[in-house]
């Protein structure tokens, strides 16, 4: 049986051919990774997300619950004046406002108040007039607020500071879609900047949930400043208009 010859020129054509062929199908098998890693990837972003918010939830639902048995139980039995005053302060911090009768910008105002009072630190508060948080939905606004409330309650317990205070405006980077909430004080800063509470793990956890950017600018023995940017949501008609375009 007579072995056939490929003519010349046509062998480098085959294997040049084959070559391709090899290449096309790592490539191929290299996009069907990536695209599994990426699935993977925004899965467990998506269960991370889901556990947040589980956690954030029950979270609430016991500051809920502790307050109530505070005021309800605890409360009553308490004759004295300077320990009834803690414990109502107490159940104010653990209940959340009621956003659906107060404003958040009236709230976190309220709360500057109350923090300096109740903590001797000198509190300054600058909440821009024409700022809208309508266009956040209450869940988010508590979000918010817990952010603010947890720095300050930082601010009170490890910063050994004179003054803090609270600014909340637009960014003027971002324009009238971007809010900049920036809670600094003047005391020792973070001492070890590898370490985080679960103060500011929480934090970190309500500004995942929002979808917001957040930084820690600390310098030790000038303070620290948490920075929280966020996006604001389009208004809910236009979203829902938007819906019914598609």
């Amino acid at each position: 049986m007579e072995t056939q010859v490929l003519p010349d020129g046509i062998e480098p054509y085959i294997r040049l051919v084959i070559l391709f062929t090899i290449i096309i199908t790592a490539l191929m098998l290299l996009l069907c990774y990536l695209y599994l890693s990426i699935r993977k990837a925004r899965k467990q972003e998506q269960l991370s997300h889901d556990f947040s918010n589980l956690v954030i939830e029950g979270l609430e639902t016991e500051r809920r619950r502790i307050s109530r048995e505070l005021h309800d139980t605890i409360l009553p039995q308490l004759h004295g004046r300077a320990v009834s005053g803690q414990i109502r302060s107490i159940c104010v911090n653990l209940m959340p406002p009621d956003f659906t009768c107060l404003s958040l910008k009236d709230a976190l105002a309220h709360f500057c108040m109350q923090f300096s009072k109740r903590s001797g630190i000198q509190c300054a508060c600058f909440i821009e007039e024409t700022l809208d948080f309508s266009f956040f939905c209450a869940e988010d606004q508590l979000h918010v607020f817990r952010m603010v409330q947890e720095s300050f309650n930082n601010i009170e317990k490890h910063s050994k500071a004179n003054s803090a205070s609270l600014s909340v405006r637009y960014n003027p980077a971002g324009g009238a879609d971007h809010i900049l909430i920036c809670v600094s004080d003047d005391g020792v800063g973070l001492i070890n900047r590898n370490t985080e509470g679960l103060g500011m793990r929480s934090i970190r956890q309500r500004a995942a949930i929002l979808g917001a950017n957040i930084d820690f600018i600390n310098e030790t023995g000038n303070g620290l400043m948490v920075r929280v940017e966020l996006l604001v949501p389009p208004p809910a008609d236009f979203a829902r208009q938007s819906r019914e375009d598609e």
